[in-house]
């Protein structure tokens, strides 16, 4: 520093650092920023303000959280979050959490009280360094602004954020800031200059240049009876030409979880098993297609069945493809950990100039067989079911989607109901879901984060508890607006515990209020008081009417109203009529 400069004003210096840091993030490649109102936090959301960055103001921090969640999940780009002092930080974890499972990129930016005032009784102070261990890829507790804490730092803090966030292993990075006051100067000119930002860029991560030896390709090019399984991953455009390529390299069939992006468009067609997750609950279809090499690729797929066929063959092979070294396996299978992205490997084995063994044409039509089987008979027990259900609810929406267009599926039943009644779809649609740690918190406010950052119809799909339990996400896409359409089935409580052995195992007058929590509440109402337009649909011909009307912009709830019971039993008829069908064409 110059002796002869004249030192600077505290606020003065916490607006220059908080600015510095802010265009340095939006250099590195940052989309944009969700602020949560504040005190502490003044110097940030002022700097968001003057940055730039488009941004979202909301007044609960983990519906915040969670709208900067679906955000990136859907723009695959780092997120900005922004909040105050003490237990504002807290309720970002859900979210934090998620992201860090999903690899989802955020920056959490939390600001703190100075050193001086923590662990000393003082107002709205917490101890916050440590708020997000175990699910961070990195976490910095930054020096209060000052003359020697210049504005270089902080530009240098936000690049290495966002190399940290975006790098193999996509995640949350926290910063931690604290700011002395004055917090601001007494005046703030929004629309002052401001010196240029630097171009700073989060480096790429360079692939392996060989993820596989030459003896790798040899052994996966021996293989009779692979499968290739896409669990639920970040969206990468790149993967659905590679698993095309290595659905044609190495002749095998494909379980591609919803989650995955490779459900919809054209990608897998031909080696796709649609119906995988009902096909493999019937255990002598199950054992007829044991595999002997399983090449995986991303988290675990939702489908229990699939998890289940998996953990049976232990005598099966399992290679897992993970170009962050993840160890996403929770079987404990895998037999090797390849480094590697589908396209690392699809580009290896085209390289070889391999083709599919004849051998493995019989083996891919075995499940072809099974799977057209399958969806004969569940075609037959929807076209039979005089009611709409949910899963007439699911292949509705699968199918009257535009191109393009995304879907978020919440967690409990709506990505079970998309896995199992979800057939062929030519035409291109974005699926997104939390398959992080699997909530069903959050999920209006990442839909609209989603929507947000798509700029194409987003439809979110979820259950009645789970939209209960993200009311305060109704309350900010009336504040922000938008475009998103909640479709709610409503069972009155939670449909999925129908599926559990508790179900069965106690009396229902113990299972209704302990688990299932009927509500009675009238959803449209509720969407209705907070601004949104809402409607009823009790038919195919009436949903689609409406989902089409509601596409056309704007707030729409869709409520589709449904008996648990027949819900329930409805599923397991349609297990049976696809059972009988297999087994009489295996008998054939």
């Amino acid at each position: 520093m110059d002796p002869c400069a004249e030192p600077r004003d505290t606020g003065t210096l916490n607006l220059a650092f908080a600015q510095a840091l802010l265009d340095g993030l939006r250099a590195a490649g940052v989309a944009s920023a969700v602020v949560c109102p504040g005190s502490r936090s003044t110097p940030l959301a002022l700097a968001v303000a003057r940055s730039g960055l488009p941004y979202a103001v909301h007044v609960d921090e983990r519906s915040a959280a969670f709208h900067a969640l679906g955000y990136a999940k859907a723009s695959g780009r780092a997120v900005v979050l922004v909040c105050t002092s003490g237990t504002a930080g807290a309720n970002f974890l859900p979210a934090i959490a998620e992201a860090s499972l999903a690899r989802v990129p955020l920056v959490v930016l939390t600001a703190d009280r100075p050193p001086e005032l923590r662990a000393w009784g003082a107002a709205q102070t917490m101890e916050q360094r440590s708020l997000y261990a175990g699910f961070a890829r990195w976490s910095e507790d930054a020096p209060c602004p000052s003359e020697s804490v210049a504005p270089d730092y902080a530009r240098a803090l936000a690049h290495r954020a966002v190399t940290a966030a975006t790098g193999p292993a996509p995640g949350p990075v926290h910063l931690n800031l604290p700011f002395r006051e004055p917090l601001v100067p007494a005046t703030v000119a929004m629309n002052a200059e401001k010196a240029p930002v630097r171009g700073l860029r989060a480096a790429p991560s360079a692939p392996p240049a060989n993820p596989l030896s030459a003896t790798e390709v040899r052994e996966l090019l021996g293989v009779e009876r692979g499968v290739l399984v896409f669990g639920p991953d970040a969206w990468d455009p790149a993967t659905a030409d590679a698993a095309r390529d290595l659905a044609a390299t190495l002749g095998w069939p494909a379980i591609a979880d919803p989650a995955s992006g490779l459900r919809a468009g054209p990608a897998l067609d031909g080696a796709l098993i649609h119906s995988a997750d009902v096909l493999l609950r019937d255990p002598d279809t199950a054992a007829r297609l044991a595999p002997e090499f399983v090449l995986r690729f991303g988290g675990q797929p939702t489908s229990k069945a699939c998890n289940q066929w998996l953990a049976a063959h232990r005598a099966a092979t399992v290679w897992l493809a993970d170009p962050a070294a993840g160890f996403r396996d929770p079987q404990h299978r895998a037999a090797r950990l390849l480094r590697a992205t589908p396209a690392d490997v699809a580009a290896t084995l085209r390289a070889s100039g391999a083709t599919p063994a004849i051998s493995t044409v019989a083996w891919r039509t075995r499940w072809q067989d099974a799977d057209r089987a399958t969806r004969t008979a569940i075609a037959a027990a929807l076209q039979a079911q005089p009611r709409f259900l949910a899963p007439q609810l699911a292949q509705s929406l699968w199918a009257a989607l535009p191109h393009g267009a995304a879907l978020y599926a919440g967690n409990s039943m709506a990505i079970r109901e998309l896995d199992s009644f979800a057939g062929p779809r030519p035409a291109e649609l974005r699926l997104l879901a939390n398959r992080g740690v699997n909530g069903i918190d959050g999920q209006v406010s990442a839909a609209l984060g989603a929507a947000a950052a798509h700029a194409r119809p987003t439809v979110l799909w979820c259950g009645d508890l789970t939209l209960l339990h993200d009311v305060s996400g109704l309350l900010a896409g009336r504040l922000h607006g938008g475009n998103l359409t909640i479709v709610v089935s409503n069972d009155d409580g939670g449909g999925i515990f129908e599926y559990l052995p508790v179900a069965r195992a106690v009396p229902r007058e113990v299972f209704e209020p302990l688990f299932a929590v009927p509500h009675g509440l009238d959803l449209c109402g509720i969407a209705r008081g907070l601004g949104w337009q809402a409607s009823l649909a009790a038919s195919a011909v009436e949903f689609e009417a409406t989902l089409s009307r509601a596409l056309a912009g704007g707030l729409h709830l869709i409520e589709v109203r449904m008996d648990r019971a027949a819900n329930t039993a409805f599923h397991a008829a349609i297990n049976a009529a696809v059972r009988e069908q297999l087994r009489a064409e295996l008998s054939q």
